[in-house]
């Protein structure tokens, strides 16, 4: 039997059972996001994670937790050792991994203690209700401390990015990142909370179908939803160029390397237009594509802008500029046909342990020779998220977010307060190689097309390359690792999704039922402890 009952008649699964369980759970999951993409297994991947810590004691719900963990974060971001190495890979797997061991003895003691409460153990539904909320409440606050906790937090590998390419993708518009990942945990969790209850009343095994039946309505509603209704106040011809550049941290190149890649592109991209009788409104270049100091480098400055000229549009840039203070800035700038503009975003989440170390003497300790690479300190911007670019199609907003600023949900709402019309997602992948991990930062990149209600042009150095329309479908992509360029018409978009309007209340609503669902497990547990105790 896969099932074991304890002294007190709870259920949960045997340990060789919700090891495999917990297992399996994990492996799905990665499978259900980029590379693969195989958006229907995060369902049974939730359920088999989730039954593997279901009514189990605390200290092997941690246990079976972490294992899920484990199988899913290792091969999920193999991409961390192609050019780092297996020591930062192996530190950032055990915080995620803890994570998830710390959702596993919070699942573990809600779903034993909630049986104990008596005005639950009176209706069958009423338990596997409350179990269930719990569990997913509890999944999203899992996510939500993992994409805050510590130094900014790396909100990467979430459920809602498992249907970027399914038909789901819409409700995201409506409810969020946070919104979404709670609702598809609901329903992945109901079966196993019914299946449950039910062997724990020895009923039959008709309110498993019930619980299956209520999972597949709560999907078939979601994806029903169509995407929320914004208003378009014009469109925009955009250009996005992809170098194909030597641009990695340890790559062997020479000083100008890096924009020399995409002047050329950039090149051969107005060659085309101008032989195909065709114009655009503003053309944009990745993260760090114009390399260090680009106003100061007379040269360069000259030759962008004398290609903003030829073009008849301004450019959008990325470069690296020092501060007063010493540290550095990852930053935006648009060029028009006289120079450098005014406009500037410097990226707000720069990433610990890459572009800042934080803690360095405690962690030079450590690992001298790995913090000692990390030479610049750069500080997180404080300058509005939206960009005001001069085009031919009028003075437009442009949302920024500079390579990982796309995965974090105040970015999505700093942009739309800052009146981004339109999102470009600047970015620099080259340091992952040809791994999964452009898939999955464009996987996020579309999710929040939708999420925000509109386009979003995620141009990389290498790829992957794609410009995404307010409902998730693209309307151009690059071959990874070409030199090459796409152009698309996008709209341009006022105002602001339910998603970006109420997103931090829905969070804050499933974040308060996993914690009473907690609170509710431990008093049950205290409870029927001091039942025990006193006969």
């Amino acid at each position: 039997m896969l099932v074991r009952t304890d002294a007190n008649g709870t259920r949960a699964l045997r340990w060789y059972a919700s090891v495999i369980a917990a297992v399996a759970g994990g492996l799905l999951l990665d499978a259900a996001t980029p590379g693969l993409s195989w958006w229907p297994l995060a369902f049974p991947a939730v359920a088999l994670v989730c039954a593997a810590v279901w009514q189990q004691r605390a200290r092997w719900g941690f246990l079976v937790g972490a294992l899920a963990g484990a199988a899913f974060w290792m091969p999920h971001i193999g991409w961390l050792t192609l050019y780092l190495g297996p020591i930062p890979w192996a530190a950032l797997c055990a915080l995620m991994i803890l994570w998830f061991g710390l959702f596993g003895v919070a699942a573990a003691v809600a779903t034993r203690g909630l049986r104990r409460i008596a005005i639950l153990r009176r209706s069958a539904a009423a338990l596997a209700g409350a179990q269930a909320a719990s569990v997913a409440g509890l999944w999203m606050l899992r996510e939500q401390l993992q994409g805050a906790i510590p130094y900014g937090g790396f909100a990467w590998g979430r459920l809602a990015t498992t249907q970027a390419d399914g038909p789901l993708l819409q409700s995201v518009s409506w409810l969020g990142f946070a919104g979404l990942s709670a609702l598809l945990a609901f329903a992945s969790v109901v079966p196993v909370a019914v299946a449950l209850v039910a062997r724990d009343r020895g009923t039959s095994v008709r309110p498993v179908l019930v619980g299956v039946a209520a999972s597949l309505a709560v999907l078939v509603a979601l994806a029903a939803l169509p995407a929320a209704p914004l208003e378009q106040s014009g469109a925009l011809r955009v250009a996005a160029v992809q170098g194909n550049s030597k641009s990695g941290i340890f790559d062997d190149r020479e000083a100008g390397g890096v924009i020399r890649d995409h002047f050329t592109a950039t090149e051969e991209l107005l060659d085309r237009l101008e032989a195909e009788g065709r114009t655009v409104d503003v053309i944009v270049w990745p993260e760090n594509s114009a390399e260090f100091a680009a106003p100061d480098q007379l040269i360069r400055s000259q030759r962008l802008a004398k290609l903003a000229e030829r073009a008849g549009a301004p450019i959008v840039v990325g470069t690296v500029l020092a501060n007063e203070d010493g540290t550095y800035s990852n930053s935006s700038l648009v060029w028009n046909s006289e120079g450098p503009t005014d406009a500037r975003y410097d990226k707000r989440y720069p990433v610990p342990f890459a572009e800042y170390m934080p803690n360095r003497p405690f962690f030079r300790a450590i690992v001298p020779d790995l913090v000692d690479l990390v030479q610049l300190e750069y500080a997180p911007g404080t300058r509005p998220s939206a960009l005001e670019v001069d085009t031919s199609a009028g003075v437009i907003r442009a949302g920024i977010a500079i390579c990982f600023d796309i995965i974090f949900d105040p970015q999505a709402v700093a942009m739309a307060s800052d009146g981004a019309q339109v999102i470009f997602a600047q970015t620099n992948n080259a340091d992952f190689g040809r791994t999964d991990e452009s898939a999955q930062q464009l996987a996020i990149a579309r999710t929040r097309a939708v999420e925000m209600g509109r386009a979003v042009v995620n141009d990389s150095t290498v790829g992957t390359s794609a410009v995404v329309a307010p409902d998730g479908r693209s309307l151009d992509e690059l071959q990874p690792f070409t030199r090459d360029a796409m152009v698309a018409e996008v709209p341009l978009v006022e105002g602001l999704t339910p998603a970006l309007r109420f997103g931090g209340a829905i969070a804050s609503v499933g974040v308060l039922v996993g914690v009473l669902g907690l609170a509710g497990g431990v008093f049950g547990l205290v409870r029927a402890r001091r039942v025990s105790r006193h006969g």
